[in-house]
Formats: structure tokens, sequence, C-alpha cells
């Protein structure tokens, strides 16, 4: 297969986005009040059931190293100072090291979750709630609290860039629905109701052949790849909970006219799904490799920041 082939589809307008959004809408599905969204697709049942995918004992993280280092996608880099250390500890007695760590969530290179709070269309959240209700302060709902007890699920791998025969997606190459299933039908297993959707795109492979500025373009905007409009109703149809990648899910830069991020608009307004970014991938590729099995059981655990928009995780990944 060569890379073309991975735009296969029919190109989008601004307005057919829009429909798409209303298609894949889950506006009062659970009650007008709620704020789990799709996360109400993972059951006690569904819970227990994905426990039973552990067999090797093997575990996963999943994040990539909390980032300090200025560079062209972490312009907020995460600030990390020491308050005590062992250099100066003193020559009796008990010494203490601790440090303070300061971390912007959002962007392009901490691995994080969003909140349902954090993105909004027209003035609407999910549900129709007003982002008014977003302020100052910090969020009077949806906030990254509301899943303080964690997320937990099956799992399932989608090797995007190995379906298409390529070591990595461009950002002009977006991933469409074909690449979804090309991708299932590799690994051998179909995604259901309630399991976690993590998909691979090859984005630190492309950054390490290309070099940290091949994800921003001289204007300043962000140059990555990411899915296709069309990819919301493939997940909306199988009732996923949660989608992770190594990318930040929305191609930047957007080629439509005014929806400059149609899959976060799409699933955290319309559908109230909750995405997980900028993850590490590679040791979960081996490991799925060498046990020949691309689902497992997959746990997501976020600070409880009341009022929080995001949170910083290390989702792990157990066999």
């Amino acid at each position: 297969m060569n890379k073309s082939d991975g735009n296969i589809g029919e190109a989008l307008d601004d307005s057919a986005v829009r429909d798409i959004y209303r298609s894949v809408s889950n506006w009062g599905r659970w009650g007008k009040d709620d704020e789990l969204g799709t996360l109400n697709y993972i059951t006690p049942e569904k819970r227990a059931a994905a426990a039973k995918l552990i067999r090797e004992g093997l575990s996963v993280g999943l994040a990539r190293p909390v980032d300090s280092v200025p560079s062209p996608m972490n312009s907020i880099p995460a600030q990390h100072h020491m308050v005590a250390a062992g250099d100066v500890a003193p020559e009796c007695g008990a010494g203490v090291a601790y440090d303070h760590i300061g971390i912007f969530p959002h962007g392009q290179a901490q691995s994080h979750l969003d909140a349902l709070c954090h993105i909004s269309d027209n003035r609407s959240m999910f549900n129709e709630q007003s982002v008014s209700q977003v302020t100052s302060a910090g969020a009077k709902i949806f906030d990254i609290n509301v899943v303080g007890d964690g997320i937990v699920s099956r799992a399932v791998f989608l090797d995007i860039a190995e379906a298409r025969d390529v070591p990595f997606i461009e950002s002009n190459e977006p991933v469409r629905p074909d690449d979804l299933n090309r991708a299932e039908k590799n690994a051998g297993v179909k995604l259901g109701e309630g399991d976690i959707l993590v998909y691979r795109t090859g984005r630190h492979e492309r950054r390490e052949a290309n070099g940290p500025q091949c994800e921003r373009l001289g204007d300043g905007r962000g140059h990555l790849p990411g899915l296709y409009p069309d990819c919301l109703e493939w997940i909306h149809e199988r009732k996923i909970s949660l989608i992770a990648s190594d990318c930040a899910h929305d191609v930047l830069p957007s080629s439509f006219d005014k929806e400059s991020i149609p899959i976060h608009v799409g699933t955290e307004v319309y559908m109230g799904l909750m995405l997980l970014h900028n993850l590490q991938l590679n040791v979960l590729r081996q490991t799925c490799k060498s046990l020949s099995r691309r689902d497992f059981f997959m746990s997501v655990a976020p600070l409880r920041i009341i009022g929080g928009t995001a949170s910083p995780v290390n989702p792990l990944a157990i066999f």
C-alpha cells in the first residue's frame, strides 16, 4: 500500500462536518445532567471482563516523560526545580530531597487527558451546557475530577502506520475510516461497546526522522497527523468509550475553512467522549507484537483537580 492510499474517501467541506456533528451527537442520551458521556458505556460488567485480559502480568506505561525543555511543540514547558537536595544535606542526621513541578497539561507535548469542559462549540459544551460554567475560577461542570475514580476498560491497539506499510503518517495524509478498518483487521480483534481505542500514527518516529521542527510550520501553526472527521461516525457506531493516540487527534493545520479542530469538537462537545493525547506507544507496539495480541486491560487515573480542564496522566496497558 502506498502513502496516497491513506486518503481514500470523499473530501468533506465545513457543512458536511457540521452534519457529522449532528449525526454523532449523544446529547440527552444519558440524561440532561450527565457528565460522563461515553464513559457510561463502561459498565461494572465491562470492567470485570477487561480484568480477565490480564494473563501475562506485564505492565506498560504509555506516557511520555514530562517535558521541561522548550521546543516547537512545547512553548509552555513543564517547570521542575529542586526545593531541597542532597548536595546541601546536613553532614549528620536525616536529610530530605523534594522538588516543585508545574505543568501546562494541554498542547502537543505532555501526555494528558482532556476533561469535557475543555472544548465548546458556539458557546455550548456536551449536553448543550453553557460554556459560561467554565469561569476564571475553574469549571463548575465537566471538570477532570468527574473521572477521579479512574477509567478502566478493555483497550484495542490499532497501528495505522503499520496498516499503511509506512514508518509514520504525514499531516497531509489524514487517518480515514478505511485505515481504521484495515488496522482493525490486522489486529484480529473487533472494537466494541465500552472499549478504548488506542491508535498509532508514528508521530515520534516522524519527529526523530525529520527533527522537532517538522511539527511546526513557519507561521507557527502545528503540523501533525490525525483523524479526518468521517472517523467520528466510525467511532460513534462502535460506541467507543475513550480514544488515545501518540498525536493530538486533529490534523494540524486544519484543511477546513471554519472547522479548525473538528475531532475535538465532534468527540468532546457532541459525543461526550474524552481524548487522551501525546502518548508514547513504541513499547506497547513491541509488547503487542511479542505477545501476538492487540487487546489488553487499560487503566487511566487522572489527578483530582477540582475545576480542572485536563490532567497529566500515565495510562497503563496491562497484559
